[in-house]
C-alpha cells in the first residue's frame, strides 16, 4: 500500500530559522554543528526542495525539530 506524506515545507523552513535565530546560531556556526555546508544551510533556509532528505533532517535534528 502506498502512502503519500504531505509536508508543510514552508513552514518547517521557517520554524527552523527561527530556532536558529533563538539559539542565537549563524548559518556557518549552524553548518559545523549539523556537519553539513553552509551553502546547504542557506539552500534549506531558502526553501529549496533540492535538497536531500538526509541533510535536511541533519539540520532539523540539531535544531531539535526531528
Amino acid at each position: 500500500m502506498e502512502r503519500n506524506i504531505h509536508l508543510d515545507w514552508p513552514a518547517i523552513v521557517k520554524e527552523a530559522i527561527k530556532r536558529r535565530y533563538e539559539q542565537k546560531l549563524t548559518q556557518e556556526q549552524l553548518s559545523v554543528l549539523a556537519n553539513v555546508s553552509k551553502p546547504t544551510i542557506n539552500s534549506f533556509e531558502q526553501g529549496k526542495t533540492t535538497i536531500k532528505l538526509e541533510t535536511a533532517l541533519k539540520i532539523l535534528k540539531f535544531l531539535g525539530l526531528s
